[in-house]
């Protein structure tokens, strides 16, 4: 049992990491009670993988140093009552710490990177959908100006050489057509909000915003958690990067899907 220990502590301080993470996600949306619940979790695992070990290593070292002062107590009453030889006896050797494992230090780095990941996955997660003050819009082009040449003739011709001859008028047209979009929003209300973002962008269009629908102002980090509800512009209408508006709730609030 002693040899399995170390390894369930690392698990223990795993859970406790993942469970400290996704009780910060739901301070960020908005459900302190959900937090304060993924923090008692978080606590107790804690304890378990940090806690008692150190308490434990304290209570060691207490035991050791109470050893120490009742061996030098006992060779001081020894002294006085003339007995050198226990006065002089040496003191007790402290225990030896315990042994870290190579395997329990490999499992506790694997650990900690599989949190890591989930936590930099779930980051950029949230940072699929930027705020309309991200977006940057393309430019649209203008069609290239077309000028018309000069139009010239023989009577023309010898005018420009005769002093009295007026000089010929440049005649130009600009014609500026603007770039027709080619996407189009596609219909994506009871999506989840990763999947609603990856049929935008799909249909053409990178850019999209998403917004509380219930005003809280709360934070979509993670994206699978929430359900689109509205959308937008309608289905069929012609959008560009930044147009799509997506208006969301959690998945565990009733959105009529």
């Amino acid at each position: 049992m002693k040899f399995v220990v170390p390894y369930l502590r690392v698990v223990a301080g795993m859970f406790a990491a993942i469970t400290l993470w996704l009780a910060i996600v739901e301070v960020l949306n908005g459900n302190p009670a959900d937090a304060i619940l993924f923090l008692a979790f978080a606590a107790g695992l804690g304890y378990l993988a940090i806690g008692k070990p150190l308490r434990d290593r304290r209570r060691r070292i207490k035991v050791e140093q109470d050893a120490i002062a009742a061996r030098a107590e006992a060779g001081h009453r020894a002294f006085l009552a003339g007995d050198v030889h226990a006065a002089m006896a040496p003191p007790p050797e402290p225990s030896k710490p315990p042994r870290i494992r190579r395997g329990v230090v490999i499992a506790a780095a694997v650990a900690g990177l599989f949190v890591l990941m989930g936590i930099i996955s779930d980051i950029s997660d949230g940072l699929d959908s930027p705020t309309k003050d991200d977006v940057s819009t393309t430019p649209r082009a203008a069609a290239p100006t077309t000028t018309t040449p000069y139009a010239t003739s023989a009577a023309t011709t010898a005018r420009t050489v005769a002093p009295e001859a007026t000089p010929a008028t440049r005649i130009s047209t600009t014609q500026v057509a603007a770039v027709a979009s080619t996407a189009v929003m596609p219909n994506v209300v009871c999506m989840d909000l990763q999947a609603a973002q990856d049929t935008i962008q799909a249909a053409g269009v990178f850019y999209s915003t998403s917004v509380d629908a219930t005003g809280q102002g709360r934070a979509q980090v993670w994206d699978r958690n929430w359900v689109v509800v509205d959308q937008t512009p309608s289905v069929g209408a012609s959008i560009g990067e930044g147009d799509p508006v997506l208006s969301v709730l959690k998945e565990d609030e009733f959105s009529g899907c």
